[in-house]
This record gives structure tokens, sequence and C-alpha cells, in this order.
């Protein structure tokens, strides 16, 4: 909870997955409230964040070397390919001489690069490993931690989108079901009557679930953590200038 990475980045997500189900039970569930929050303070201090958290992290993971093979690469790779223009040349120059001395490897030429990506990119991941290594003081580097944060909090919610999805669908059937609006007997299995009659917490809840899988629809998606991704990469090699004037 203190950590600022571990909680914006891991736990918010996973708190995002279940605000549909706490709203709903907050508004419609107010006389079993005090009984259902004894047991969720007894299994948060039974390690529940710190689960949410990992498991967050781990759907994350998991995506991510898939979203790089369909990327082309890691984007600090990417980025320090001589054929990609994201970072101007003078400056990917410098970059190059400045990581290349650090690590005692020649950078390939865009000639060597072009007939030998593969090997070429080991050497920028060697150069970024090297790099990332420098760049973990949080308050030097702080728009760097920044970046990195946002960049986090897209890959750990892209990886439990389907979980959002399932939790904001399924509260609000859960309503509409508990309310007799889906009825068997009724044309279309909707009775109207009912979904007039919803009281004002069930409406509540239903908007939030459906803001919710808004959310998850449109926010969450591979475009917003290609950015997040992509603007963290650059910030990262460009952090070089201010380690560079440090020496």
């Amino acid at each position: 909870m203190t950590d600022p990475y571990e909680r914006k980045a891991r736990l918010w997500p996973a708190l995002l997955t279940i605000l549909p189900l706490i709203v709903t039970i907050v508004l419609l569930y107010a006389t079993i409230l005090s009984a259902l929050t004894n047991i969720a303070l007894i299994m948060f201090a039974c390690g529940a964040l710190y689960l949410m958290g990992s498991v967050t992290r781990q759907q994350g993971k998991k995506m991510e070397n898939k979203l790089y093979a369909e990327w082309g690469g890691k984007p600090t790779t990417q980025l320090l390919r001589h054929s990609n223009k994201v970072i101007e040349s003078i400056s990917k120059e410098r970059y190059h001489k400045f990581l290349s001395s650090k690590v005692n490897i020649s950078f390939p030429s865009p000639e060597v690069e072009l007939h030998n990506t593969k090997d070429a990119d080991e050497i920028y991941q060697s150069a970024v490993s090297w790099l990332l290594n420098q760049t973990r003081d949080h308050k030097k580097f702080y728009l760097l931690f920044a970046e990195n944060i946002t960049y986090g909090f897209y890959r750990n919610a892209l990886g439990i989108k389907p979980i959002g999805i399932i939790m904001a669908v399924g509260t609000m059937i859960w309503i509409l079901i508990n309310y007799g609006v889906f009825n068997a007997t009724e044309k279309y299995f909707i009775n109207i009557e009912a979904i007039l009659n919803l009281p004002r917490p069930a409406f509540a809840a239903i908007a939030m679930s459906l803001l919710m899988l808004l959310v998850w629809l449109l926010f969450i998606t591979k475009k917003s953590l290609c950015n997040a991704a992509f603007t963290y990469a650059e910030t990262l090699l460009r952090s070089c200038d201010i380690l560079e004037s440090k020496n």
C-alpha cells in the first residue's frame, strides 16, 4: 500500500476489476455491510491485497512478451535501431556512443543492423539493461518512474481485462435477475415494468458496472498500452543525457 509502483501499477488495476461488485454490495446490501466489512478486513490482513497485486502482475507479464512480438520487439530496442526515426538521429548517435562506452561493446552500423538484426538487438538490450540499473533512483529520475508506473498500470490492467469485463457484465446480470428484469415468462425474456420500477440504488449500481465496462472496452486497449510503453522507453533512453552530464 505504501509503495507507489505496487499501489498504482498493480493494486489499482485489481481494485478496478472488483469495483462494480464493491459498489453493488455497498448500494444494495447495506444491512449486512458491517459483516462483509469484517470479512474483507480479515482477508486483507491475510494477504489478499498482496495476492491481488501479484495475480495482476502475473497476467500482465504473461501478455507482455506476446505484445513485444506483435510490435516488432521491445520498445527500447526498437528506438535504438537506426531504422527507427522516433528519436532524432543526432540524439540517437549520442546515446549509442554513450551506451557503447558503458557496456564496452561496439554498436552496430546501419548496414550491420540491417543484415543481422538479431545480434544488433541483443547489443541494444544489453545496453538497456545497464541503463535500467543506473536509473533506479526514483527521486533523481522521477519522470521516468512516473512513466514506468503508467506503463505498468496499462500492462497489468490489459492483462486482467477479461476478468474486469466478466465482473462488470456479471454484476449487471446479477442485479437484473435479482429484481426480476430477466423473466422467462415475459416476451423476449425481459420485464419492462421491472426495469421501470428498479430502485435508485440498483440503477446506480448498474450505471457503475456499465461505466466500468466502457472503461475496459474503450480505454484499456493494446493501443493505450503501446503508447505508454514507447513513452516510457523514450524517456528511459533520454536519461542518457542526465547520466552523461554527471560524468
